[in-house]
């Protein structure tokens, strides 16, 4: 023993041991530990050897450690630190934030780990992320004054010690992605690092290319597709240094760059920003901490942004912080208001309760289907997008009105025509299409609804001679599966791309000048209250895909619901107007961000259990809830899920509002506790989500 003592962090995700536990260092391995290594030690009573993260070292125990209780590190991992200063900090900070376990902050931190500690690595040298024949010409790139300004307000925040994230909201075509890469050019220039966000489903090989052509070897990228082994190769080339840029989805905001100046959020309005596993954490928060951390700016970009983050930007979010007495949190903006080729498309929206009074009970228009074969003679390209996939969205009996559905799930099969197979699109189990029904016998089974199958099937009728190309989750499950269909649109070996919200973001083809929306009203009656967010968001980017180069655009909306202020606010691109009515309601209603709303789902293999333990939590909460004095919560439900079971797990939530964030937590955990304390919760597992991005 001696008398040089570590903190450690242990690799066990449960809540029992979520604390630091002191070991003692041995004199050979003093100058091996420091403090963000990884090192073996014995752990519980067994003194089995496992992982843990060294968080502090010192010469003193706390009083109520007794020494001869102390445990040695037994070995260290790795040569090197894992975690660096600001991303330990950062993971102490995600689990007081998503109350959630050091441990688990940690391991999503970190990637390539395997169950037993040890790092996925590989001799092999990292396959390319994307082939692309495309090639940026960026010499001819001319800033207009609006990128001139945009990219000053950056720069000036790059030279500050303490800075606001900038919003730069932009339109579709304005050009925003070249602000990126002039802001990143300085930020290289000053000796730091700079990591871009995007959803996953917009690291297009366009995206890539446009920055590996301006920034060269120096650029990483990193996706979901890739193994961990290769996750871990370009994690460990930013440790060493040998990096200078990664462009990824969400994880890539915990890069272990040792200097880093900037991190752009494209699209920051998007929902694969917002973690659904474990801590379940906010990319845009965790962003920003990190670049509080670490003396970085944040650029947040998007044609349509998140209402919370719009409102940061605006006067009224100082006079209502003051109000509620939270300090600091505006963001300064900088505007984009015009398309680079001055052109916006225009937007017709068509109201397919006419088309059937007409005789017209297909999926497409009239207008719609005679605007698609006048782009194709034309020689251009249209995208025409449904988010929906599969081919029918449900299989009934007309006969006894059985409707098939997964036994695994409480939720429709979707056909699938090029399988002839029923799939669960949360489970994954299927079955083959029957020929009877299986309930009654009858012959009378009936494909209802439509996906990127079915519009797909239609296109190839209306248009035997067109080659069109679709992409949605079972055409790009390959590692390369995105680049190849992109890469085959661009050099024109299709007339029309049909796909999910894939296609509605991220892509630039000079060709498109036609945008179909089969079915608008999709994502409108969800039950969730950012249902109109949603739905603009998705029509005014999937529109912003079309005349986007010299060609004029034309883009056709269907819908039911012409009426609907988000089609109409989308049908005038008006994002301003769309922002003062939407933010009307959500002060009416209370909703963020006027306040904070915790969702709490019990999940569990019998569903009475589940109801009754979310009983027993709720009148916890209304009973704590009439003692407090200071603060004011509403609790919303309870009910089932959206979907009130997977994979056999029933699920049932409840929600609490309060204006004030800290309270709110507070008031959950405490409940929560309470609840554990007088019912073990056998079987039932409980979720928390603060202000969920989706109400589930």
């Amino acid at each position: 023993m001696t008398n040089n003592f570590a903190l450690i962090a242990v690799d066990v995700l449960h809540g029992h041991v979520d604390r630091l536990f002191h070991y003692a260092l041995p004199e050979h391995l003093l100058d091996e530990v420091s403090v963000g290594k990884r090192v073996r030690v014995p752990f519980g009573q067994g003194d089995k050897v496992i992982i843990g993260y060294v968080t502090e070292l010192t010469h003193v125990l706390p009083e109520d450690v007794p020494f001869e209780k102390i445990k040695s590190i037994h070995s260290v991992c790795e040569d090197f630190p894992v975690l660096r200063a600001d991303t330990l900090e950062l993971a102490r900070w995600m689990r007081d934030k998503y109350y959630t376990t050091l441990a688990a902050c940690i391991r999503t931190i970190i990637p390539g780990v395997k169950a037993d500690g040890g790092f996925h690595i590989t001799k092999r040298a990292a396959r390319k992320t994307f082939e692309t024949s495309f090639v940026p010409d960026s010499d001819a790139i001319i800033l207009t004054s609006e990128q001139e300004s945009a990219l000053a307000q950056i720069t000036d925040g790059l030279s500050r010690e303490a800075s606001p994230p900038v919003l730069l909201y932009g339109v579709t075509g304005s050009g925003k992605t070249e602000v990126y890469l002039r802001a990143i050019e300085k930020v290289l220039a000053l000796g730091k690092q700079a990591v871009v966000l995007v959803p996953e489903i917009a690291l297009t090989p366009q995206m890539v290319g446009l920055f590996t052509a301006r920034f060269g070897d120096g650029v990483a990228v990193t996706h979901s597709r890739m193994s961990p082994a290769e996750r871990f190769r370009i994690w460990k080339r930013a440790v060493d240094g040998e990096l200078e840029l990664i462009i990824g989805p969400r994880s890539a905001v915990f890069t272990p760059f040792e200097n880093l100046g900037l991190i752009v959020i494209d699209e920051e309005h998007e929902h694969s920003y917002h973690s659904e596993t474990a801590p379940k954490y906010d990319t845009r928060t965790v962003a920003i901490k990190r670049a509080e951390l670490s003396g970085a700016l944040v650029v947040l970009g998007s044609a349509t942004p998140g209402l919370e983050t719009f409102f940061r930007t605006q006067e009224e979010y100082a006079d209502y912080s003051k109000q509620i007495n939270v300090s600091g949190g505006e963001y300064a903006i900088a505007k984009l208001s015009e398309r680079v080729n001055k052109t916006l498309p225009e937007i017709t929206v068509l109201d397919m309760r006419r088309e059937m009074a007409r005789g017209n009970l297909s999926m497409f228009a009239a207008e719609l289907q005679d605007a698609l074969g006048e782009t194709i003679e034309a020689g251009r390209q249209a995208i025409l997008f449904l988010n929906r996939r599969g081919h029918s969205s449900f299989v009934s009996c007309r006969w006894c009105g059985n409707v098939l559905s997964c036994d695994h799930c409480r939720v429709n099969y979707t056909y699938h025509a090029d399988k002839h197979r029923l799939l669960c699109h949360y489970c994954g189990k299927g079955m083959a299409m029957p020929s009877n029904c299986p309930a009654c016998d009858s012959m009378y089974i009936h494909r209802t609804g439509t996906g990127t199958q079915k519009v797909e099937e239609e296109v190839s009728k209306l248009f035997p001679h067109v080659t069109a190309l679709r992409m949605d989750m079972d055409t790009t499950k390959g590692k390369y599966g995105h680049a190849k269909i992109l890469d085959a649109f661009r050099e024109e070996k299709a007339q029309v791309l049909i796909g999910t919200q894939m296609v509605a973001k991220g892509l630039d083809f000079p060709k498109v000048t036609m945008v179909g929306v089969i079915a608008a009203d999709n994502s409108l009656f969800t039950g969730d209250f950012r249902a109109g967010e949603y739905t603009f968001q998705l029509l005014t980017q999937v529109s912003g895909r079309a005349g986007r180069a010299k060609d004029p655009g034309r883009v056709f909306i269907q819908t039911y619901n012409p009426e609907h202020y988000a089609i109409t606010f989308a049908r005038e691109n008006n994002f301003d107007g769309f922002y003062a009515h939407e933010m009307t309601i959500r002060r009416a209603l209370c909703y963020p961000p006027f306040s904070h709303v915790f969702a709490v789902m019990i999940t569990g293999p019998k569903e009475i259990d589940v109801i009754n333990a979310l009983r027993k939590l709720a009148a916890i909460m209304e009973y704590s809830a009439k003692r407090s004095k200071s603060n004011t919560f509403e609790l919303i439900g309870l009910s089932p899920a959206f979907v009130s079971m997977i994979k056999k797990q029933f699920r049932w939530k409840l929600l609490v509002k309060c204006v004030r964030e800290s309270p709110l937590v507070a008031f959950v955990l405490y409940c929560i506790k309470k609840l554990r304390e007088n019912d073990p919760l056998t079987g039932l597992s409980v979720h928390l989500t603060l202000n969920p991005i989706m109400m589930e």
